[in-house]
Protein backbone atom coordinates (compact mmCIF):
# COMPACT_ATOMS: atom_id res chain seq x y z
CA UNK A 1 0.00 0.00 0.00
CA UNK A 2 0.99 3.63 -0.66
CA UNK A 3 1.40 6.32 1.70
CA UNK A 4 -1.62 8.06 0.32
CA UNK A 5 -3.89 5.06 0.86
CA UNK A 6 -2.24 4.34 4.47
CA UNK A 7 -3.14 8.01 5.22
CA UNK A 8 -6.47 7.91 3.41
CA UNK A 9 -7.27 4.60 5.85
CA UNK A 10 -6.08 6.21 9.10
CA UNK A 11 -7.99 9.83 8.28
CA UNK A 12 -11.35 7.12 7.81
CA UNK A 13 -11.18 5.50 11.27
CA UNK A 14 -10.27 8.94 12.82
CA UNK A 15 -13.40 9.87 11.06
CA UNK A 16 -15.19 7.01 12.08
CA UNK A 17 -14.68 7.17 15.67
CA UNK A 18 -16.03 10.59 15.52
CA UNK A 19 -19.32 10.07 13.97
CA UNK A 20 -19.70 7.83 16.61
CA UNK A 21 -18.82 9.76 19.16
CA UNK A 22 -21.53 12.67 18.00
CA UNK A 23 -23.87 9.70 17.43
CA UNK A 24 -23.73 9.31 20.90
CA UNK A 25 -23.60 12.64 22.12
CA UNK A 26 -27.33 13.34 20.34
CA UNK A 27 -28.53 10.55 21.25
CA UNK A 28 -27.90 11.42 24.83
CA UNK A 29 -30.45 14.63 24.83
CA UNK A 30 -33.36 12.25 24.12
CA UNK A 31 -32.22 9.25 26.53
CA UNK A 32 -35.67 8.79 27.83
CA UNK A 33 -37.62 6.37 26.58
CA UNK A 34 -40.62 8.31 24.06
CA UNK A 35 -37.20 9.74 22.61
CA UNK A 36 -36.37 6.27 20.90
CA UNK A 37 -40.17 6.93 18.94
CA UNK A 38 -39.80 11.00 18.48
CA UNK A 39 -41.50 12.47 21.38
CA UNK A 40 -38.29 14.40 22.34
CA UNK A 41 -40.58 17.63 20.82
CA UNK A 42 -42.74 17.43 23.24
CA UNK A 43 -40.32 19.15 26.06
CA UNK A 44 -40.52 22.13 23.59
CA UNK A 45 -42.89 25.19 24.16
CA UNK A 46 -43.70 26.19 21.15
CA UNK A 47 -43.07 22.20 19.04
CA UNK A 48 -40.02 20.72 17.87
CA UNK A 49 -36.73 22.66 18.11
CA UNK A 50 -36.21 24.91 14.94
CA UNK A 51 -32.06 24.52 13.62
CA UNK A 52 -29.04 22.54 14.61
CA UNK A 53 -27.46 23.64 17.63
CA UNK A 54 -23.56 23.01 16.98
CA UNK A 55 -23.10 19.66 18.31
CA UNK A 56 -25.59 18.33 15.52
CA UNK A 57 -23.67 20.47 13.20
CA UNK A 58 -20.59 18.83 13.90
CA UNK A 59 -22.15 15.77 13.27
CA UNK A 60 -23.82 16.15 10.39
CA UNK A 61 -20.55 17.33 9.15
CA UNK A 62 -18.78 13.97 10.26
CA UNK A 63 -21.11 12.28 8.40
CA UNK A 64 -20.70 13.83 5.19
CA UNK A 65 -16.78 13.50 5.59
CA UNK A 66 -17.42 9.70 6.76
CA UNK A 67 -19.41 9.18 3.26
CA UNK A 68 -16.87 11.01 0.83
CA UNK A 69 -14.08 8.79 2.87
CA UNK A 70 -15.92 5.98 2.03
CA UNK A 71 -15.77 6.23 -1.24
CA UNK A 72 -12.09 7.91 -1.49
CA UNK A 73 -10.72 4.68 0.61
CA UNK A 74 -12.63 2.10 -1.84
CA UNK A 75 -10.97 3.91 -5.04
CA UNK A 76 -7.89 3.57 -3.70
CA UNK A 77 -7.98 0.25 -2.13
CA UNK A 78 -9.27 -0.83 -5.58
CA UNK A 79 -6.68 0.04 -7.37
Amino acid sequence: MSILTVLAVLVHIALSIALIYFALQRMQKNAELGGAFGSGASHTMFGREKGFDPAAKMALWAGILFMVSCFVVAALLAR
